[in-house]
């Protein structure tokens, strides 16, 4: 891209990834970069515990230094903060798998307990920066992110923006010179675009050959990079993953897939985030800004963003239900479903619309602890995340602490009383207007 990145200019992308075209109104951007060196020492006491995977009843957890260092019968001491935990249950922070990040984006994704993001096409110029501030335990009022950096896609292909100056891939790309450039940028992972446009009436799109899918993937690979693909459509999943992608970033929703079907995504081992919340045609945005334990946290920019009506794009309104009977097969077969909202796309905020996605997968039939794990200790597996997504001794202390019990009632995950990143208190105060 020949321009630095901007809030304008990411939520204008967001419009051809799929999403209604919105802009945003005047909003102070959060601070951002490390302020201390890593917090004290503290203990949260008789909390009941979703360590990623399993739940614990009742444990104390001492965090110092930025990490966690004991789970368990943690002997009192008087340099230790206590918080009083009955009640209440303590998870890892959340990991968002699908986001476009922005400006002030990753301070609102803080606020509501979304810890990492993980972005799926963006300006590589943001990249350098999120790659210091992850490695640190200093205090931090953004979420950690990973990204993509730009997508693989070709000319007149989605994103379909005359205005992006990126490079895309023709007949005559060395493609394995093309996925180099990406790792050169800092790409963490690489981003397939598997996209040829509809439903109709809308426009059919040129895009990548399911060879130069293939070439793709094996170069990503070659690179030690993962490799993950854009495909809503039930035919170019498949393809996806017979060319060996390590991940779906979208559920299919133009069609039920077979037994057959799921059994070959299950087979082929790729991850799927369903990113529900894209064809839910709203309902979840309104559901978030109808709740009381919501509304008083939401930034000028979320509130703004919620509160869009999206179009009638991507065409139907039984693709919420299609792509969750779909998650719902791909779970039963063990396929590893990750949660991904796509914010800002379609009435989606950064962190607050996760809390929707959960409600969602769990209506597509994971369960309260499996859509909980998908949004912790699933995507530090499936991306490599090796410092965080569980509660356990000597990772990152990046927590979340909630009134009742989420792993029964995925709605309390919505009753946030504490966040700590890299173990410092998070203030969820939003910004003024």
């Amino acid at each position: 891209m020949n321009q630095p990145t901007s809030r304008r200019r990411v939520l204008s992308l967001a419009a051809y990834l799929g999403a209604a075209a919105v802009g945003v109104p005047p909003a102070a951007a959060a601070a951002s970069g490390p302020r201390a060196a890593a917090g004290g020492s503290f203990v949260i006491r008789d909390v009941r515990v979703f360590d990623g995977r399993r739940v614990i009843e009742r444990a104390s957890v001492l965090v110092a230094e930025g990490l966690i260092r004991a789970v368990g019968d943690v002997p009192a001491s008087p340099r230790h903060r206590v918080h009083d935990g009955r009640g209440r249950t303590l998870l890892p922070g959340l990991i968002d798998c699908h986001v476009h990040s922005f400006d002030e984006g990753r301070a609102d994704a803080l606020r509501f307990g979304v810890t990492t993001e993980l972005d799926m096409f963006n300006d590589p110029a943001i990249l350098p920066a999120a790659r210091r501030q992850r490695r640190s335990t200093a205090r931090t009022e953004r979420a950690d992110l990973w990204s993509a950096g730009i997508g693989v896609t070709v000319p007149g292909g989605h994103p379909v923006n005359p205005d992006w100056d990126i490079p895309r891939v023709t007949a005559g790309t060395d493609i394995d010179r093309f996925v180099a450039d990406r790792v050169a940028e800092g790409s963490d992972y690489i981003k397939v675009i598997l996209e040829d446009g509809g439903p109709p009436p809308r426009p059919s799109l040129p895009s990548l050959t399911p060879e130069q899918a293939r070439q793709v993937i094996a170069a990503a690979h070659a690179h030690r990079r993962r490799a993950v693909v854009h495909a809503e459509k039930l035919r170019l999943a498949l393809a996806a993953v017979r060319s060996g992608a390590d991940g779906l970033v979208h559920a299919f929703w133009d069609g039920e897939g077979g037994p057959g079907d799921i059994a070959e995504i299950s087979r082929g081992g790729a991850f799927v985030v369903p990113t529900l919340s894209v064809v839910d045609w709203g309902a979840g945005a309104r559901d978030l800004l109808a709740d009381e334990r919501i509304t008083p946290w939401l930034s000028p920019t979320q509130r703004y963003l919620l509160e869009q009506v999206p179009p009638d794009r991507p065409g139907r309104p039984d693709f919420l239900a299609i792509g969750s009977a779909n998650v719902g097969r791909l779970h039963a077969a063990g396929v590893p479903i990750l949660a991904g909202t796509d914010t800002p796309i379609r009435a989606n905020a950064n962190g607050v619309s996760m809390l929707a996605e959960l409600g969602h997968l769990v209506r597509a039939g994971l369960g309260p602890r499996a859509a909980l794990a998908a949004a912790t200790s699933a995507p530090a597996r499936a991306f490599g995340l090796a410092d965080r997504g569980r509660v356990a001794p000597g990772l990152r202390a990046d927590l979340l602490l909630v009134d009742g019990d989420p792993t029964t009632d995925i709605g309390a995950v919505r009753a946030i009383t504490a966040i700590w990143k890299n173990g410092h208190p998070v203030d969820r105060t939003p910004p003024p207007e």
